[in-house]
């Protein structure tokens, strides 16, 4: 079976230290944006997505 990470524990892998505090401050910063991280679909496939769910919301940008 796969391991799952958290979205903390991906974007901290993402640096040299595997930093989890910085990790914290980009969720936050991506929060506060208006972003959301959430669990990926697994009914549909990235084909099936019409172009509307692909584009992002201009009212979502920082």
């Amino acid at each position: 079976m796969a391991r799952k990470f958290t979205a903390r524990e991906v974007i901290a892998r993402s640096y040299p230290s595997w930093d989890h505090a910085m990790a914290d401050r980009l969720i936050a910063w991506l929060d506060h944006c208006g972003y959301e991280i959430v669990e990926k679909r697994h009914e549909h496939g990235a084909a099936a997505l019409s172009a509307e769910e692909l584009r992002p919301q201009a009212s979502n940008a920082c």
